[in-house]
């Protein structure tokens, strides 16, 4: 199916792997230029590398490391995201956290943490 993304610059968070990666894959099959980020360097150099092995040019995909639940780390994504393709046409806000406790054991307290 084509969805017309081709050239489209799209953010996917937290694509280090996981939902994310495999988004940031379907965008990139598509044809997007794609913003991968999340906290560790080490996990989005191979998402960027697996990206690239599956065909994408390596000048399409940029990795940004940072913490976009802070105001400085989604403040670096974006910039990085404009400064080298000039526009964000697609976000995907993938983003969570796991606290390892069932929906009724976590707290509040988390669940804001998670939001926020």
């Amino acid at each position: 199916m084509d969805l017309h993304l081709t050239d489209q610059v799209a953010i996917v968070t937290g694509s280090s792997r996981g939902l994310g990666l495999a988004s940031a894959h379907a965008l990139a099959d598509d044809g997007c230029r794609v913003v991968l980020c999340a906290r560790g360097a080490e996990g989005l150099n191979r998402a960027k590398a697996s990206l690239i092995a599956r065909g994408r040019p390596h000048e399409s995909i940029l990795a940004i490391s940072a913490d976009v639940a802070t105001p400085d780390g989604a403040e670096r994504v974006v910039g990085a995201a404009i400064d080298t393709f000039g526009r964000i046409d697609i976000l995907v806000n993938n983003v969570g956290k796991a606290g390892g406790a069932d929906i009724v054991a976590t707290p509040d307290a988390e669940w804001q943490s998670a939001i926020d």
